[in-house]
């Protein structure tokens, strides 16, 4: 997606005065009946929408082609159907598929007038009421003024959107682009997902009955298997001895799972390699930090909290049938996450060979904190529940994959935890769910939610990465004057390699003196923004300096010093990194730096963000002339394109 934004980008900016011929051909087609139903007018608004917030293209004069598009449309289709009215239904594609009318004639007729400013923003009949409405004979004024008045909305509000993917885009490659694919997946994930388990308990839910007739049947033909099926079906049943008999086949199956997944060129081996290169490539110390917080929704001591938690909710409350089957499901799968926990603390070799354990303690907790929270609840609602317990299970998966977790172990986990909570769930529907009041359900979903969160959000952030990259090779000081600064990278490494962000810089020495040198022309050591800080940029204010400088990261790291020297309207800001080499009379690795000119960028008056200009070269020679100044040895290559910079005695 990044790679055609940036080539639909490319070529506006060389075409300008097609954009507007493009935004109202879109906007009049997507309005025009039948037409619209096929017209990707949707996505078309959207691109030009991020067009918008990269700045490309002029958002006032795009919403005054989109409302002449639409209105245009619109009412060569009401004129349509005022002129042919019952013609048009013996003609193509009414004649053949009469409903797609039908549907608009109905909701004409629901919402009357209105019909045509509602359904404007209705996808199934988008296409349709404004032909609808000129076949009722809606008067014509009544239906400019609706026609008109929505289009004004219509058009903003579909450029939205695309403006937030627009400014995003630019301020991710500003940034680090690895932070913004990751939460994109992220999203993708939950919203996949989610919609997922939406649509199994739909179909599902309707054949819950027959399904337990048959774990019944099931029982009846397999004599060994009965405890198990008459714990889960039978009401009458004692449960204890059934379950315990499932978790016997569980714990089996899993150590199956393993030899399986062990064996010589295993998919499973492959798979999770190729997951693991893609999560790897989208390292970076921000994402570290969001997926801690994830992974620790199901730590040890959090679940430790809910299990009392609940259990002293349902306690108190007199569910004493519910309290015993939360403790059993819930109970049990800490009690052996712990055991877990200890064997890999002991034999760091069985990491890949046994379940995630805080993805095991997810799919457990949130699936039954589900059915418990789900029980006084309507049955046609309750997925709402189900699906937000998905969400959570797979945020907490998605987090052990991304912080080295093999696809094994989360498959292990999710598998085994699917599989124990039903079977829990199944036993607590049948033999004493009745009892919880909404009072009690809402105060465990609740109480589960905010624990989950506390511990997200507690989560200290991950130890600073060490000050130097795994050293790829060394040269002597004048190797390094002579040639060797070709071996570095020219420009910051994100996931696009865009190369939008020259290194056009490189440092030996002393980072402090450099520092000191470059204070006295004005340079002042910088800290960039960090968490609530970054709010400041809801502040649409005109003054660069109040703008948070943001951070720059290359390949997966943050910039580990930042200078920043203010100007009337503009900033110049020198990040700089640890390059793979060191000198080899020092010790001490070649800086690498990105010295850039930033100015502001507003979006809408509600959002304000430094971005770096297109000029590589005036950042550069301001920092030149401060050099000389300040009486630093440096000299210029690739056609002055790149600094090279000796700073004093390494520390």
């Amino acid at each position: 997606m990044a790679e055609s934004f940036q080539q639909l980008l490319e070529w506006i900016t060389a075409n300008p005065h097609w954009a507007g011929f493009i935004v109202f051909s879109m906007a009049f087609a997507e309005s025009l009946a039948v037409v619209g139903m096929v017209v990707p007018g949707v996505a078309v608004m959207f691109a030009i929408g991020a067009l918008i917030g990269a700045g490309a293209l002029d958002f006032q004069s795009m919403v005054i082609w989109s409302v002449l598009g639409a209105v245009t449309g619109d009412s060569l289709s009401f004129w349509l159907g005022k002129k042919y009215q019952r013609q048009l239904t013996g003609l193509w594609p009414f004649n053949r598929h009469p409903s797609i009318l039908e549907r608009g004639i109905s909701f004409f007729q629901r919402y009357g007038g209105k019909s045509v400013a509602i359904g404007r923003f209705f996808g199934p009949v988008r296409a349709i009421i404004p032909l609808v409405a000129g076949m009722m004979n809606m008067p014509t004024g009544s239906f400019l003024f609706a026609n008109v008045l929505s289009a004004l909305v219509w058009a903003p509000a579909y450029l939205l959107p695309g403006m937030a993917f627009g400014a995003s885009m630019e301020l991710a490659s500003e940034v680090a682009m690895r932070l913004v694919i990751l939460l994109v997946a992220l999203v993708a994930s939950l919203w996949f997902l989610g919609w997922l388990s939406h649509r199994l308990f739909v179909l599902i839910q309707p054949h819950s009955k027959l399904l337990l007739q048959k774990v019944l049947h099931f029982g009846e033909k397999h004599p060994r298997l009965q405890r198990i099926a008459l714990a889960l079906g039978d009401p009458g049943h004692p449960e204890s001895a059934g379950l315990a008999m499932l978790a016997g086949l569980l714990v089996l199956s899993s150590i199956i799972l393993v030899v399986i997944a062990l064996l010589p060129q295993s998919p499973l081996l492959i798979a999770d390699s190729a997951l693991h290169l893609g999560l790897n490539e989208l390292s970076n110390p921000a994402g570290d930090r969001i997926m801690l917080g994830l992974s620790a929704l199901a730590g040890s001591s959090t679940t430790l909290t809910m299990l009392v938690v609940v259990s002293l909710v349902l306690g108190i409350s007199g569910l004493r049938l519910s309290t015993h089957h939360w403790l059993a499901g819930a109970g049990s799968v800490w009690l052996l996450s712990i055991v877990l926990e200890v064997l890999i603390r002991q034999s760091p070799a069985l990491i890949s060979a046994i379940p995630d354990v805080y993805v095991l303690r997810a799919t457990v907790f949130f699936s039954l904190g589900a059915v418990l929270v789900a029980t006084p609840v309507a049955y046609a609602k309750r997925w709402r529940i189900y699906s937000a317990a998905t969400l959570l299970v797979v945020m907490v998966a998605f987090a052990q994959l991304y912080l080295g977790s093999t696809l094994m172990a989360v498959l292990h986990a999710l598998g085994g935890g699917i599989i124990w909570s039903t079977a829990v769930g199944m036993a607590y529907r049948t033999h004493g769910s009745g009892n919880i009041v909404r009072r009690q359900a809402l105060a465990i979903g609740i109480s589960m939610l905010l624990l989950a969160l506390a511990s997200a959000v507690s989560v200290p952030p991950p130890p600073p990465a060490p000050g130097m990259l795994q050293v790829q090779g060394s040269m002597t000081l004048e190797q390094w004057r002579q040639d060797g600064w070709r071996k570095l990278p020219r420009y910051r490494d994100d996931v696009l390699n865009k190369k939008n962000h020259p290194l056009n810089l490189q440092l030996t020495g002393s980072l402090n003196a450099f520092a000191d040198k470059l204070r006295q022309q004005g340079w002042q050591p910088a800290t960039t923004a960090t968490g609530l800080a970054r709010l400041e940029l809801l502040a649409a204010t005109d003054n660069l300096e109040q703008l948070p400088l943001l951070p720059h990261s290359h390949a997966g790291k943050m910039s580990f010093r930042v200078l920043n020297k203010p100007d009337s309207n503009q900033r110049q800001v020198i990040y700089l990194w640890p390059s793979r080499y060191i000198i080899e009379e020092t010790g001490q690795p070649i800086w690498l730096g990105e010295v850039t000119t930033q100015q502001k960028r507003q979006w809408l008056g509600l959002l304000s963000y430094p971005v770096s200009t297109s000029d590589k070269q005036s950042a550069l020679e301001v920092l030149k002339q401060d050099a000389d100044h300040a009486a630093l040895d440096y000299r210029m290559v690739y056609d002055g394109q790149l600094m090279l910079l000796q700073a004093g005695t390494p520390e």
